[in-house]
């Protein structure tokens, strides 16, 4: 193993709905092509995927048909041969530039255990289906086949024969089976019906297995969107995260005293042990014994030390295009880093190899680009996709009647809009490039409407003192406005500090507190660790908060917490509990407020999206949909900035260049690292 180290988050029910992972393509009746793309299924005429000559490769080092590392395992007899290894079709990876060597370690960095979706997004693998690097295609990845009836309420799927978990079990349909009828619909373990995996109403799936590779799903109307669902996030891994030759021992259905077992070894019960041991989100941190699918394993959990470390799967299941098995790199290593400014510092030592998180904005900019030359690194421009930088959700939600009462007021919200100064923070803050823009979709997204982006952005303090005066909104003797009902207008704003744009949030918000003031409006800055923000939103116990304009473009359709209440990740932030309501069809506490015409409108449009199957009506749904959130005004943009950027090491080679910048996307995920590697030369 290499030893290389770095350089220097009840009422009424309501059938539950939630947001597909994507809405692009129109399903076709011919399902997907098995071959062509920037990967395909079965190696090329005439390539031998198990050759032993070496090959120096372009980039120097060391390659043959697996890494040293393996191949010296299977010389000590601890290891089958690669061939045994691979599926029957191993997933040919195209390269991005040149074919690699194997050898080294990835380093780059993360806060801490909140910091889960960069390992999702670096690591991850293991859908059914995948996107291509341009999100233009939908091919076959874990999935060789996968085939819908004429109205999209039946697909048949077809696992890749000979897929290994990584410690050798084969990848069958009983995990399939496992999944889905003991981990899905236990209610236990799984609070509703993931919505990638029921019927627009809500209904659950039928699951039938057919044989050994061969399942079908069955939907009681049509899904049109299921194949995109399975190609995005978590939701593609629905049927293939769960090994059960592992997990089952944990499992209260498949050993009868798990519950006892759990208890003993401090669990408060099975569901707190399966929990620990399988779950989703947290398994690849924590549990070295989990079995996976993904291109690197766990090999130090994230709670052992300051450093999480993954190393190569030696069962998985891609080669490249010479039949060599990938990954080409060794390791993943992730340095623990709580504190943005010292993860940077790193960053511009040269320390990692890639890395797109936390520190990637304006502010930081000029410094990367200055230290470029001594770091060996280069500054990679990544294409945003945010509709602004710093959008504003006002907790419609709150269970303070008086708050709630004046955050439900669009009048309120557009004098709010109207006293921020926000080509100051621009000039300040965004290093004077930049727009002012609202929650609305991007100039380049095929939904873009100049006045829903350019609404209410003017710079007017008079006009929003006299929209607030025409609203009741009454100004004391300390200057400090209060509602008809005698609600101060005293807030706080609850902010992830170690976010993506943490920093510049936290500088915008102490800016905009005398901007606000001017208007009669206080405003405090609650500042926090990302997992406590989490709580706090989660549980819609927050008067505001900030985030990244996600479903600016690319992810429209998808992110659209901006645009209703719904959405992944726990849904709009300015409707946390309307949300939940959509998404689960009841609530975890009796609704503080019934929703409005408005958002249950939105939910009958956004239902009547899910089972369309024909593109073009989805978008003209969907401008349904924008329209009202034009009209009622939910939330608040600021600054449209340059975008943010990545430091890539000059050593790393096959990242491709410039990428979107994008949650849903996945950056980097489908510039797929299972094919970089380093050339010291």
């Amino acid at each position: 193993m290499s030893t290389q180290q770095p350089r220097s988050n009840p009422s009424e029910k309501r059938p539950p709905r939630s947001a597909p992972q994507w809405l692009d393509p129109t399903l076709t009746r011919r399902g997907l092509v098995l071959s062509g793309g920037a990967a395909v299924t079965a190696a090329a005429a005439g390539c031998s995927f198990f050759s032993t000559e070496n090959d120096s490769g372009e980039g120097g080092g060391e390659k043959g048909p697996e890494a040293p590392m393996l191949a010296e395992r299977v010389e000590a007899g601890d290891l089958p041969p690669v061939e045994e290894r691979l599926p029957k079709e191993p997933l040919v990876v195209t390269v991005a530039e040149s074919t690699g060597v194997y050898g080294g370690t990835w380093n780059t960095a993360i806060t801490g255990a909140a910091d889960g979706p960069w390992l999702w997004r670096t690591i991850n693998d293991g859908h059914l289906l995948e996107r291509s690097r341009d999100w233009q295609e939908i091919r076959p990845n874990i999935a060789s086949g996968f085939e819908p009836n004429a109205d999209a309420t039946e697909f048949t799927i077809t696992l890749r024969e000979g897929v290994k978990w990584s410690d050798g079990e084969p990848l069958t349909t009983a995990d399939v089976e496992f999944a889905y009828n003991n981990v899905a619909l236990n209610t236990e373990l799984t609070q509703g019906v993931p919505g990638e995996l029921s019927a627009v109403d809500g209904t659950p799936a039928e699951l039938e297995i057919v044989d050994d590779y061969t399942f079908i799903v069955r939907f009681s109307s049509p899904k049109p969107l299921f194949r995109d669902d399975m190609a995005a996030g978590t939701s593609g891994q629905r049927f293939t995260m769960y090994p059960r030759h592992y997990l089952e021992q944990f499992h209260v259905d498949f050993n009868a005293n798990a519950d006892q077992e759990a208890i003993d070894e401090g669990f408060d019960g099975w569901v707190a042990r399966f929990t620990s041991k399988g779950n989703l989100w947290n398994f690849l941190w924590e549990n070295p014994d989990l079995p996976t699918l993904l291109p690197w394993l766990c090999k130090k959990p994230i709670s052992d030390a300051d450093h999480a470390l993954f190393e190569r799967n030696p069962y998985y299941w891609k080669v490249d295009e010479e039949g060599s098995q990938l990954p080409y790199l060794d390791e993943v290593r992730y340095n623990i880093i709580a504190d943005v400014e010292t993860m940077f510092a790193h960053a511009i030592n040269g320390d990692y190899d890639f890395h797109s998180r936390h520190f990637n904005d304006n502010a930081h900019r000029a410094d990367a680009v200055d230290g470029e030359e001594s770091g060996d690194y280069t500054v990679v421009d990544l294409e945003s996709t945010y509709s602004s930088d710093m959008n504003i959700g006002f907790n419609m939600n709150h269970r303070d009647a008086g708050l709630r009462k004046i955050f439900q007021d669009k009048q309120f919200r557009i004098a709010m809009s109207h006293a921020i100064n926000r080509q100051e923070l621009i000039d300040v803050l965004w290093n004077r490039v930049g727009e002012p823009a609202q929650a609305a979709p991007r100039p380049e997204s095929r939904f873009y409407d100049e006045e829903f982006d350019t609404q209410y952005t003017e710079f007017d303090p008079d006009l929003a003192n006299q929209t607030l005066d025409a609203a009741g909104y009454t100004t004391g003797s300390d200057g400090v406005r209060t509602s008809p009902d005698g609600t101060r207008l005293e807030f706080t704003a609850a902010v992830a500090d170690d976010a993506l744009l943490g920093t510049i949030w936290i500088n915008a918000l102490d800016m905009m507190v005398d901007m606000w003031a001017a208007v009669g409006v206080q405003l405090h800055i609650g500042s926090q660790p990302r997992e406590n923000w989490q709580v706090l939103v989660n549980e819609f116990d927050y008067d505001l908060t900030v985030w990244t304009g996600d479903g600016g473009n690319i992810d429209e359709t998808v992110s659209v917490y901006w645009y209703m209440a719904a959405g992944p990740g726990g849904g709009a932030f300015f409707a946390r509990q309307w949300s939940e309501q959509y998404t689960n069809g009841t609530t975890q506490e009796a609704l503080v407020a019934e929703p409005p015409a408005e958002i249950t409108e939105q939910w009958d449009l956004y239902d009547q999206l899910k089972a369309e199957p024909d593109e073009a009506a989805r978008d003209e749904i969907f401008k349904q949909i924008l329209a009202i959130a034009k009209e009622q005004f939910y939330a608040i943009g600021t600054v449209r900035g340059q975008g943010a950027w990545a430091v890539v090491a000059n050593r790393l080679k096959n990242t491709g260049g410039a990428m979107p910048e994008n949650p849903t996307y996945g950056t980097p995920g489908p510039a797929a690292p299972e094919q970089w590697y380093i050339d010291e030369a």
